[in-house]
Protein backbone atom coordinates (compact mmCIF):
# COMPACT_ATOMS: atom_id res chain seq x y z
CA UNK A 1 0.00 0.00 0.00
CA UNK A 2 2.63 2.67 0.82
CA UNK A 3 4.43 1.84 -2.92
CA UNK A 4 1.48 2.47 -4.83
CA UNK A 5 -0.38 5.36 -5.35
CA UNK A 6 -3.90 5.86 -3.95
CA UNK A 7 -5.74 5.22 -7.03
CA UNK A 8 -3.75 2.06 -7.62
CA UNK A 9 -4.95 0.60 -4.04
CA UNK A 10 -8.05 1.60 -4.89
CA UNK A 11 -8.16 -0.04 -7.92
CA UNK A 12 -6.98 -3.41 -6.29
CA UNK A 13 -9.44 -3.10 -3.45
CA UNK A 14 -12.62 -2.35 -6.49
CA UNK A 15 -11.05 -6.00 -8.02
CA UNK A 16 -10.94 -7.16 -4.57
CA UNK A 17 -14.50 -6.85 -3.94
CA UNK A 18 -15.31 -7.97 -7.85
CA UNK A 19 -13.77 -11.18 -7.11
CA UNK A 20 -15.45 -12.01 -3.59
CA UNK A 21 -18.80 -11.38 -5.02
CA UNK A 22 -17.90 -13.64 -7.78
CA UNK A 23 -16.50 -16.66 -6.02
CA UNK A 24 -19.87 -18.04 -4.75
CA UNK A 25 -21.27 -18.28 -8.17
CA UNK A 26 -18.36 -20.60 -9.14
CA UNK A 27 -20.03 -24.31 -8.93
CA UNK A 28 -16.52 -25.79 -9.11
CA UNK A 29 -15.62 -26.11 -5.66
CA UNK A 30 -11.71 -26.37 -6.24
CA UNK A 31 -11.37 -23.67 -8.65
CA UNK A 32 -13.78 -21.55 -6.55
CA UNK A 33 -11.59 -21.67 -3.39
CA UNK A 34 -8.62 -21.14 -5.69
CA UNK A 35 -9.92 -17.73 -6.26
CA UNK A 36 -10.91 -16.83 -2.47
CA UNK A 37 -6.98 -17.98 -1.59
CA UNK A 38 -5.75 -15.40 -4.49
CA UNK A 39 -8.27 -12.98 -2.69
CA UNK A 40 -7.24 -13.69 0.88
CA UNK A 41 -3.18 -12.97 -0.74
CA UNK A 42 -4.44 -9.93 -2.02
CA UNK A 43 -5.54 -8.75 1.36
CA UNK A 44 -2.78 -10.14 2.98
CA UNK A 45 -0.42 -8.01 0.89
CA UNK A 46 -2.20 -4.89 2.71
CA UNK A 47 -1.20 -6.23 6.01
CA UNK A 48 2.77 -5.66 7.07
CA UNK A 49 3.94 -8.81 7.72
CA UNK A 50 5.15 -7.82 11.45
CA UNK A 51 1.74 -7.59 12.39
CA UNK A 52 1.50 -11.77 12.42
CA UNK A 53 -1.89 -13.39 11.45
CA UNK A 54 -5.18 -11.51 11.83
CA UNK A 55 -6.70 -11.62 15.15
CA UNK A 56 -10.55 -11.75 13.86
CA UNK A 57 -11.98 -14.45 11.96
CA UNK A 58 -15.16 -13.74 9.71
CA UNK A 59 -17.05 -16.08 7.78
CA UNK A 60 -16.53 -16.15 4.22
CA UNK A 61 -19.81 -14.18 3.78
CA UNK A 62 -19.21 -11.32 6.26
CA UNK A 63 -15.95 -10.91 4.19
CA UNK A 64 -18.24 -11.11 0.65
CA UNK A 65 -20.33 -8.15 2.21
CA UNK A 66 -17.57 -6.19 3.58
CA UNK A 67 -15.48 -6.10 0.48
CA UNK A 68 -18.24 -4.65 -1.16
CA UNK A 69 -19.43 -2.28 1.41
CA UNK A 70 -15.76 -1.13 0.94
CA UNK A 71 -16.18 -0.67 -2.19
CA UNK A 72 -19.06 1.94 -1.19
CA UNK A 73 -22.07 -0.42 -2.26
CA UNK A 74 -25.20 0.30 -0.03
CA UNK A 75 -26.55 -2.58 1.33
CA UNK A 76 -29.04 -2.76 -1.75
CA UNK A 77 -26.49 -2.80 -4.14
CA UNK A 78 -24.14 -5.63 -2.05
CA UNK A 79 -27.19 -7.69 -2.13
CA UNK A 80 -27.37 -7.85 -6.12
CA UNK A 81 -23.99 -8.48 -6.06
CA UNK A 82 -23.76 -11.29 -3.91
CA UNK A 83 -27.31 -12.61 -5.21
CA UNK A 84 -28.77 -12.20 -1.36
CA UNK A 85 -31.55 -10.25 -0.21
CA UNK A 86 -30.63 -6.84 1.63
CA UNK A 87 -31.81 -8.31 4.67
CA UNK A 88 -29.30 -11.19 4.48
CA UNK A 89 -26.24 -8.20 4.00
CA UNK A 90 -27.88 -6.27 7.05
CA UNK A 91 -27.38 -9.29 9.32
CA UNK A 92 -23.95 -10.57 7.76
CA UNK A 93 -22.70 -6.67 8.35
CA UNK A 94 -23.98 -6.61 12.09
CA UNK A 95 -21.78 -10.02 12.60
CA UNK A 96 -18.90 -8.82 11.32
CA UNK A 97 -19.26 -5.59 12.97
CA UNK A 98 -19.62 -7.07 16.57
CA UNK A 99 -17.23 -9.29 15.73
CA UNK A 100 -14.85 -6.01 14.58
CA UNK A 101 -15.57 -3.70 17.50
CA UNK A 102 -17.29 -1.55 14.89
CA UNK A 103 -20.30 0.67 15.44
CA UNK A 104 -20.25 2.04 11.81
CA UNK A 105 -19.94 0.33 8.14
CA UNK A 106 -17.16 2.66 7.91
CA UNK A 107 -15.31 1.36 11.31
CA UNK A 108 -16.04 -2.33 10.36
CA UNK A 109 -14.09 -1.84 7.24
CA UNK A 110 -11.41 0.31 8.66
CA UNK A 111 -11.09 -2.49 11.51
CA UNK A 112 -11.01 -5.31 8.43
CA UNK A 113 -8.25 -3.38 6.73
CA UNK A 114 -6.45 -3.37 9.74
CA UNK A 115 -6.45 -6.84 10.42
CA UNK A 116 -5.42 -7.94 6.81
CA UNK A 117 -8.79 -9.24 6.25
CA UNK A 118 -9.61 -6.85 3.16
CA UNK A 119 -7.02 -4.87 0.89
Amino acid sequence: PGRAGAGAWEAVRSAHGELRALAPRIPDPALRAELLAACGRLAAAARPAADGPPRVVLAPRELDVLAAVATGATNADAAGRLGVRPETVKAYLRSAMRKLGAHTRGEAVVAARREGLLP
